[in-house]
């Protein structure tokens, strides 16, 4: 399905907009579910048509040493994969949750209304993560096996469907309607560099003092990233505890020091009646 005459760099092009236009709209607290919906569609579009950015791929690439295969300069590859890993830890996982078109149609499959099964535990998809994040190493430098060709990515997104392996992808989709984005959460090696960069990042979804403890937020989140100590590198930034949240006392911002001024990209939530006007507070937490 790839259309040949559109070079992979519009992919990366795409993503680079795509990922730095809803930072904007998450900053001006303008960005909506029907927003979200229309960056996953359009991000899975450019996969199925461009078959980019597919980061995962490209990183295992140039581990192979394929360098052939990547359909531009390695220092052009090389910073793609850094540029985005920059964006993570300014901006969170921006890219892993709308930019990126494997994480978009597993987003977009869990969307659909059958019964979701819930991993309770954080450790158990990082560590496995981590484990299969060495061995896709491993087994690429030292022994030049691409593991994620077994996984069948670009055989899914190219609709080849005479490969056996775009059948291991689909699997993966069709697991994604009842648990979050498997792939992302248990395999990708590159989303782990991104999950790293994101604990340090400067723009997190954060609760204010307004939060009243309801824990409607740790409900929803398929990641178990909403509660106060969590580190957020899982935030794929869905909006689904901004969604139920009863008091909007959840804000995309960055960590406000003592004395410093409020974040002028940060809309204020409004004040409780009665009580006296103060700036609002974002505590470390979330």
């Amino acid at each position: 399905m790839p259309v040949d005459s559109i070079p992979k760099v519009v992919g990366m092009a795409y993503a680079v907009v795509a990922t730095l236009t809803i930072v904007y709209l998450l900053r001006r607290g303008v960005f909506s579910r029907k927003a979200g919906y229309l960056f996953l569609v359009a991000s899975t579009l450019v996969g199925f048509l461009v078959t980019a950015p597919m980061l995962p791929n490209q990183l295992q690439t140039l581990l192979l040493g394929n360098t052939r295969q990547l359909d531009a300069p390695v220092a052009i590859a090389v910073l793609v994969l850094v540029l985005f890993v920059v964006l993570a830890f300014a901006f969170g996982r921006v890219f892993c949750g709308y930019a990126c078109p494997i994480g978009a149609v597993q987003e977009l499959a869990y969307h659909l209304p059958v019964k979701k099964l819930r991993v309770r535990s954080k450790a158990v998809p990082i560590v496995f993560r981590l484990l299969f994040f060495l061995a896709f190493v491993v087994l690429a430098v030292t022994w030049s096996i691409g593991i994620l060709k077994y996984l069948g990515i670009a055989d899914f997104f190219h609709l080849n469907l005479d490969s056996a392996f775009s059948y291991s992808f689909l699997a993966l989709v069709i697991m994604s309607t009842f648990l979050y984005r498997p792939f992302c959460a248990f395999l990708c090696p590159y989303g782990a560099l991104q999950a790293l960069a994101s604990i340090k990042a400067r723009f997190k979804l954060r609760r204010t003092e307004l939060c009243i403890d309801c824990g409607k937020c740790e409900q929803v989140c398929p990641t178990n990233e909403a509660g106060r100590t969590g580190l957020k590198q899982e935030c794929y930034m869905c909006n689904r505890c901004r969604e139920v949240c009863p008091v909007d006392a959840i804000q995309y911002a960055r960590k406000q020091v003592a004395g410093q001024q409020e974040d002028p990209g940060m809309p204020q939530p409004a004040r409780v009646s009665g009580k006296r006007s103060r700036t609002t507070r974002l505590t470390d937490q979330t």
